[in-house]
């Protein structure tokens, strides 16, 4: 979660100016998710963010998720605010008092997606500064697959990949393209990348297609109508999947189309939003 830890608080990367996206969204807190707030679990959530982030390491980021999806927390407001990296977030605060009205995020994680929305956990209501920072995409990944990292056929796929790897084709090799399922890009997120691409990037038509190929690990990747040549560096490409990344699975990956590849062979995201 190094990235984020830069966008929130001091350590905030430089980059491009991205637009305010602070028109009010509004999160329904009352979804029923079946589960039970729970206090022992806010206990052991005061616990675990003591761990300094630079050593939480696997092991903790499995027991914080497992621990936050029914530990009895608190919002101060169902309207998603902005923050400084420009996406939305609800702000989850753990109880500084025994009187609270009490939420688990077992019951925001969907309307969150709903709304394209991450969220953002404090140690009390009044702090400023976040203990841990959760994107939309590993929100989905929570609620689909009961795994922060992403999906377990992705995961699968990709066990011997570095995680910094590039995806790279050779001239030749077969690859089978195709509209996204629902079950790789969801509902939720093909809305709100096609309002992020449409506000962020000045597409105005965002489309998008799941390529396939034996020879990628994992071995399907998302294609949107983004091509190398719109971009004037390679830091601007890399910023370009980064911020594409917020919004999906973290096991997913995510591919420049090639310039010779025609846009009509790709599926609208207003579509998919539908679905």
């Amino acid at each position: 979660m190094s990235l984020l830890s830069k966008l929130f608080g001091r350590g905030k990367a430089a980059g491009p100016a991205v637009p305010s996206l602070a028109e009010p969204v509004s999160i329904d807190p009352t979804a029923a998710s079946g589960e039970q707030p729970d206090p022992a679990m806010t206990a052991r959530l005061r616990i675990l963010i003591e761990t300094p982030p630079g050593e939480r390491d696997e092991a903790w980021q499995r027991s914080f998720f497992s621990t936050l999806w029914t530990a009895a927390i608190e919002i101060p407001s169902s309207e998603a605010f902005t923050g400084p990296d420009g996406f939305r977030y609800l702000r989850l605060d753990l109880p500084a008092t025994e009187s609270f009205v009490a939420h688990n995020f077992a019951g925001l994680a969907q309307p969150c997606l709903e709304a394209g929305s991450g969220a953002v956990l404090f140690a009390h209501p009044d702090a400023a500064d976040p203990v841990y920072v959760i994107p939309m995409g590993v929100i989905e990944s929570l609620v689909r697959y009961r795994d922060w990292r992403g999906d377990p056929v992705d995961l699968e796929e990709a066990e011997d990949a570095s995680p910094d790897r590039e995806i790279t084709i050779a001239a030749g090799t077969k690859v089978l393209t195709g509209t996204p399922s629902v079950d790789y890009l969801s509902r939720e997120a093909a809305h709100a990348l096609d309002r992020h691409l449409k506000t962020e990037w000045k597409l105005p038509h965002p489309r998008v297609l799941v390529m396939t190929s034996a020879a990628m690990q994992p071995s399907r990747s998302l294609v949107f109508n983004a091509r190398r040549s719109a971009f004037k560096s390679d830091e601007e490409a890399q910023h370009f999947f980064e911020r594409i990344s917020w919004f999906i699975p973290p096991s997913r990956t995510v591919t420049l189309m090639p310039e010779d590849w025609s846009e009509a062979t790709m599926t609208p995201l207003a579509e998919l939003a539908k679905a």
